[in-house]
């Protein structure tokens, strides 16, 4: 059973979906965070706990993932861009700072490239824009690895997955674990065969970075998807962009070293 947190839980609607995202309120500059592949808006929990304190933190869950309804049956990184700009269009928003991880990220990086009316500066923590663009071999093992993974993570129940994330991440906080479980549950209830095609859609991260107008700070581990050399090259397509990397880090960064990744965020924004 999936508990809502004490936050607001809503949705908007259109083109026949519903988008659903969590919301901390309060009349404050707002930001935007977007989970990454598996996850869910909850998985932001503690990072919106210390980012509340300043902003109206937004939490949407992505098509196929939490409480989010598809009924378009788009699954692309452009209609999941499209779903954000449409959030922020319909909940009446300034100009919002947005933050997003690993797929997340991929989507924050096209919402700034395709709508930067809508967004004042960026935060991706790394970003999977290096999984793009695959050639037709590529892309046959990515569909293995990803169902080897799914069947895997998605054949235990709520409190194996507990257990199993905890064995497997014993440094994450302990408010990490409940999130990140009922994520996993929730994708199992949706259509997650429907990743491949979000994951397998076009995707022109280098033309997405040229178009970025807004201040960007792209977060990298020591070891993850993005590494040094990819992240030089992502950054020098634009003037304002910057990179920093966070030791003893992988691709979970909030999770295994949070307080150098909020301080480095809490700044950026400032």
């Amino acid at each position: 059973m999936i508990k809502i947190s004490e936050w607001s839980s809503d949705f908007i609607s259109y083109n026949g979906n519903r988008i659903h995202y969590y919301r901390t309120g309060d009349s404050k500059p707002s930001i935007i965070l977007l989970h990454g592949i598996t996850d869910n808006g909850l998985c932001w929990t503690p990072v919106a706990r210390v980012l509340s304190e300043n902003y109206d933190v937004i939490m949407p869950d992505a098509r196929i993932h939490g409480l989010t309804e598809v009924g378009d049956n788009l699954y692309t990184y452009d209609s999941m861009a499209d779903d954000i700009a449409t959030l922020i269009k319909e909940l009446n928003l300034d100009k919002v700072n947005i933050a997003g991880h690993s797929m997340g990220g991929n989507v924050a990086a096209l919402v700034a490239a395709k709508y930067p009316e809508l967004i004042k500066k960026v935060v991706l923590e790394d970003p999977a824009f290096r999984f793009t663009n695959f050639s037709f071999l590529a892309r046959g093992i990515m569909k293995l690895v990803l169902y080897i993974t799914g069947f895997f993570l998605l054949s235990d129940d709520y409190e194996k997955l507990i257990k199993k994330c905890r064995k497997q991440s014993p440094t994450w906080a302990e408010e990490e674990y409940k999130p990140w479980a009922e994520s996993k549950i929730q994708f199992k209830e949706q259509n997650p065969k429907k990743t491949y095609d979000i994951l397998k859609s076009r995707y022109n991260w280098r033309e997405i970075f040229s178009n970025i107008t807004c201040p960007l700070l792209l977060i990298i581990p020591e070891k993850g998807v993005t590494n040094e050399k990819l992240a030089n090259k992502a950054i020098s397509l634009f003037k304002s962009g910057k990179w920093i990397q966070i030791k003893g880090a992988g691709h979970n960064i909030r999770r295994e070293q949070f307080d150098t990744f909020i301080q480095k965020v809490i700044d950026f924004l400032k």
